[in-house]
């Protein structure tokens, strides 16, 4: 286990250091993603940290789209594209807990409970992004 901790730390990091760099994190989110990132894939395994992944990266990406447009939206609620810590956790926190019980509760169930948060937190977070883009409210 302290070999998988190890491994989910150093790609976490990894992960992280270029998501701040392209300006997906700040300092605080950045701190909260090598957390959430190690958890996840440290004690879930790699389909957690696979999982985990997509929605970062798919949710960062559609974060970008359409940037210029969702500007003034973005100025309205004083937050830009880049994620901070309470956002981190507000979107991982749940998931790295999962994997916390279940890595000292073990079961398949955790998985399962595990995908329900993510697909939830996922949707959330797009229809966020795109919702902005509506002509309408």
């Amino acid at each position: 286990m302290i070999n998988q901790l190890v491994l989910a730390f150093i790609l976490s990091g990894l992960v992280t250091a270029l998501a701040y760099w392209r300006g997906s994190l700040a300092k605080s989110g950045a701190m909260g993603a090598l957390l959430v990132g190690t958890l996840i894939y440290g004690f879930g395994g790699w389909i957690w940290g696979v999982l985990l992944a997509l929605f970062f990266v798919s949710s960062s990406l559609l974060s970008h789209y359409k940037e210029g447009e969702k500007q003034a939206v973005a100025e309205k609620f004083d937050k830009g594209h880049r994620r901070d810590f309470s956002q981190v956790m507000a979107n991982g926190g749940a998931g790295a807990i999962v994997a916390l019980l279940h890595a000292f509760f073990p079961s398949p169930l955790w998985l399962l409970l595990f995908v329900g948060v993510m697909a939830t937190v996922t949707a959330d977070t797009w229809a966020t992004e795109l919702g902005t883009l509506s002509k309408r409210p």
